[in-house]
């Protein structure tokens, strides 16, 4: 979805929350900078959600924790968060926990809220 509103300019302001579970783990994070090179209406928050324990920790410059409604207020405006579309794609309880904090947190209805499986790890 990144690559094709980038390929295509699609005018919409972005923002992607991509949580995984350590540094060896943030795939595809070449192609997603990429796309901010080409995109100014997409940004990007990364997070790791285990304790690092490596030394490639005092590299990483991004979000740590599991994504949560202090994260997501944090990077979305209030205005941002009443009208935003949210797709959530990733393992179940993942799927489940964003679910959570859109719907019992947040406050958002369940029609702005697209959810995709993706069970492939």
């Amino acid at each position: 979805m990144v690559k094709y509103v980038t390929d295509n300019q699609v005018p919409s302001k972005i923002t992607m929350f991509d949580s995984n579970r350590n540094i060896e783990n943030t795939l595809f994070k070449a192609e997603f900078d990429d796309c901010l090179k080409h995109n100014n209406k997409l940004k990007i928050i990364y997070t790791i959600s285990e304790e690092e324990q490596s030394s490639n920790l005092d590299e990483w410059r991004y979000e740590q924790g599991r994504i949560n409604k202090a994260m997501i207020e944090k990077y979305l405006s209030g205005n941002e968060l009443e009208s935003a579309l949210f797709y959530v794609c990733g393992p179940p309880a993942m799927l489940n926990a964003m679910k959570q904090i859109l719907k019992d947190e947040l406050k958002v209805p369940d029609e702005r809220i697209k959810i995709e499986e993706f069970t492939g790890y």
